[in-house]
């Protein structure tokens, strides 16, 4: 058991370390060239630098040993019953509940009410992204259920992600897109892709790598797509007087 818990931890340590030292050697150099920073200061960046460091390790670890072979199992477990088309419904709650777990969804959520000082909720943006995330996660589900080609999905969902570029308002654009990245974080990508693969290859008829990758680029569209339509339901309420704008925009 325990050798099974530290199982790759040093190929982890060492994928973790070199980007850290990176950011390290980075700062120091700018430290002694220009910041200049009191020494006090430069050791508790330090310390957050070590904190940051194991917590990656350990969280990277974890995913390893535990997220990516349970996935693989329960989508195994799934694809081998009659009815296939509960992984629908489990999708969706899935999708919801791992968006609402990933920490850059809720930082997001955050700045953003910080950076428009109130006038977009912080719980509006989160509880869309989980509900966007859940329902692109379902329907990424139904593909693989029904070998329904990618290609499928793809184009129109970037066709309307396109289109809504010309309607939507320019802040809700900038923020939509960078949201597509941070729904797909490590749960999304390490849990989510497993349970599809682990799917796709219990499945008859399935190909692994066909219908069991492509996951993450349906999610991505979530986000985009979801938050500019968000700005055109803004855009009608504050027209109407429903929603006062104290952002100064």
């Amino acid at each position: 058991m325990m050798l099974g818990i530290f199982e790759g931890l040093d190929n982890v340590t060492l994928d973790i370390i070199l980007p850290i030292a990176l950011l390290l050697i980075f700062f120091l150099v700018f430290q002694f060239l220009f910041l200049k920073r009191p020494l006090r200061q430069v050791l508790v960046l330090l310390r957050g630098l070590l904190f940051a460091f194991v917590g990656l390790v350990l969280f990277l670890q974890g995913i390893n040993i535990a997220f990516v072979p349970m996935g693989q199992e329960i989508g195994s477990a799934f694809g081998g019953f009659d009815n296939t088309w509960t992984l629908i419904p489990l999708g969706f709650v899935l999708g919801f509940f791992i968006t609402l777990a990933e920490p850059q969804v809720r930082v997001l959520s955050q700045t953003v009410e910080e950076a428009s000082s109130g006038y977009i909720r912080s719980k509006t943006i989160l509880i869309l992204l989980c509900l966007a995330v859940a329902t692109f996660t379902a329907l990424a589900m139904a593909r693989t259920v029904f070998g329904i080609p990618l290609h499928f999905v793809i184009i129109p969902g970037y066709l309307i992600a396109v289109i809504l570029l010309f309607f939507a308002d320019k802040d809700f654009v900038a923020m939509a897109f960078d949201s597509g990245s941070i729904a797909t974080g490590p749960l999304t990508v390490a849990f989510m892709v497993s349970l599809t693969v682990g799917v796709s290859d219990a499945l008859d008829g399935r190909n692994m790598i066909v219908d069991g990758f492509g996951l993450i680029g349906i999610i991505t569209l979530a986000p985009i797509i979801s938050i500019q339509l968000l700005s055109l339901i803004y855009a009608v309420k504050t027209a109407r007087g429903e929603v006062s704008d104290d952002s100064g925009k």
